[in-house]
């Protein structure tokens, strides 16, 4: 598969071979995409660039105190993810234009002649841009996730030749409920637009104080003002070809451009560093719940199909594509837990604090307790030396780190949402066989256990920025560090019961 997909463009346009229906809907076309900087925009880029000969892309970018948007434009490309297409493709950048704007302010913050260049020029537009941070002050999440719906629904009526508009939500949108269908939910205290007024009436401090009875039974702003976003979609959509997309928990890739590749530490990924590292040593979790985890490319090729789907044909209401992992392969946090840690341990992190034991208990009581003693014990402990030796003491904030990752992920790994996914099984097969080859994202075939060895040669590789050939080296660490580990056990295994047994002893003493 990856051979054809990194050659099919070049070959499609030198010998003339008719290009696939996906292909042919978005040849010669523009598309406008916010959230190009995060980690599903980059590969949603890579993926049109290198397998559809799209004219143009434009790309809003937010402007920083220290990099302006050509900084960091010219940053997204020079990412390992990008590699196979420079090959392919080497002038691929003039089909790139940066766009300056921010999802926060009016309009998006563009500027009129460049707004004016999108409207005449855009055809097609996916909205990826969000603030994923589950404990977001709600003023901001409102801003950005959705008004920032509202402009881009505005932009796209503007539009004169729009043939699709994907609105990218999550699947845990609607995680206020445990069954989750691909149709709307309305909130029945709050809508999308009454949302966008509350936010300009309000100040942050006294929008915070009415967080909790807004949120009611949703786990934190994050989903909260995505399902919000949906209602905007919802009512103010009508005429448009529109869609919602909602993925998963997305995961590194499964197999290109690269395999593993992989840029945050978001969800699972920053369990699986903290767990290499030797940091994280025990979570709160249902072990046996099924692990709604997306690989990040097929994910994108859904997406892509998606507004392929919505060009073509005519729905009365927007769309709803819940991509999820699948009821007939499915993976629980037991088994990503195990195959993670059999792959990880061949490939181990240079830099380490301790060889890796984990534990994972759906146990509110034995979390606690051994939360104290793996994690606020032995930190203290070094927090202590490290004051005594006249240095910052860091371990501690560095759990405390830790442990907020691990409350927010908590909702999600320890309940069991139930999803359909009939719209994105109908997708996929209504697909041309070529283009299910090409824009493959059936996640009934996904390999977990290769997937997973790739994905944790990623981690190290892309996201821990280590060198494949430092591997022996850190394999022998791990194995020192191994040696320690159990030495330290049974060491205080041994104490434990050698103090049991004089306590013992004195008490039949004792007894009369």
């Amino acid at each position: 598969m990856a051979p054809l997909q990194e050659t099919i463009l070049s070959q499609n346009h030198r010998i003339g071979i008719v290009e696939t229906p996906v292909q042919q809907f978005y040849s010669k076309k523009s598309v406008f995409m916010t959230g190009a900087t995060g980690f599903l925009g980059k590969v949603l880029i890579e993926k049109l660039l290198r397998t559809c000969y799209v004219d143009t892309i434009y790309i809003l970018i937010r402007n920083k105190k220290d990099e302006d948007i050509h900084t960091r434009m010219e940053k997204i490309f020079d990412d390992p993810l990008f590699e196979v297409l420079k090959k392919d493709q080497p002038k691929f950048r003039h089909k790139i234009i940066a766009i300056s704007g921010d999802c926060m302010l009016p309009g998006l913050g563009i500027e009129p002649n460049e707004r004016a260049l999108l409207i005449k020029q855009v055809n097609i537009v996916f909205h990826v841009a969000a603030t994923v941070r589950f404990d977001e002050k709600l003023k901001l999440a409102l801003a950005i996730n959705v008004c920032g719906t509202k402009e881009i629904l505005k932009l796209g009526r503007e539009m004169e030749n729009l043939k699709a508009l994907v609105h990218v939500s999550t699947a845990y949108a609607n995680s206020n409920r445990f069954d989750i269908d691909e149709k709307f939910y309305k909130n029945e205290l709050l809508s999308g637009e009454n949302s966008i007024k509350l936010a300009e009436a309000l100040d942050e401090k006294t929008l915070e104080k009415m967080t909790p009875e807004l949120l009611q039974n949703w786990p934190n702003t994050y989903t909260f003002t995505k399902a919000l976003a949906e209602d905007l979609v919802r009512t103010q959509s009508k005429g448009l070809p529109v869609a919602v997309f909602r993925p998963a928990i997305v995961i590194p890739t499964s197999k290109e451009p690269v395999k593993g590749w992989i840029d945050n530490m978001y969800g699972p990924t920053g369990i699986v560093v903290g767990v290499a590292a030797g940091l994280l040593r025990v979570i709160y979790i249902n072990k046996n719940n099924h692990a709604e985890l997306v690989p990040v490319d097929l994910c994108v090729n859904s997406l892509i199909a998606s507004a392929y789907d919505i060009g073509k044909n005519s729905y009365e209401e927007p769309p709803i594509y819940n991509y999820v992992a699948s009821p007939k392969n499915p993976l629980s946090w037991q088994q990503y837990t195990d195959i993670s840690r059999k792959h990880g341990e061949q490939v181990p992190l240079s830099k380490t604090a301790w060889y890796y034991s984990f534990t994972m208990t759906d146990s509110k009581f034995l979390v606690t307790v051994l939360t104290f003693l793996y994690h606020i014990v032995p930190a203290a402990l070094v927090d202590f030396g490290l004051l005594v030796c006249g240095k910052k003491p860091k371990l501690l904030d560095t759990y405390r780190k830790i442990h907020k990752l691990c409350d927010v992920l908590s909702y999600f790994t320890h309940n069991i949402f139930r999803f359909s996914n009939h719209n994105v099984k109908n997708l996929y097969s209504k697909l041309d066989d070529r283009d299910k080859e090409l824009f493959y994202f059936d996640m009934d075939d996904v390999d977990w256990e290769e997937f997973l060895k790739h994905s944790m040669m990623g981690i190290r590789k892309y996201l821990m920025k280590e060198d494949p050939k430092t591997i022996p080296a850190a394999h022998a660490r791990f194995q020192k560090l191994k040696v320690i580990h159990y030495a330290v056990v049974y060491s205080f295994r041994g104490l434990v019961l050698y103090l049991l047994y004089k306590l013992m002893m004195r008490f039949m003493v004792l007894t009369p």
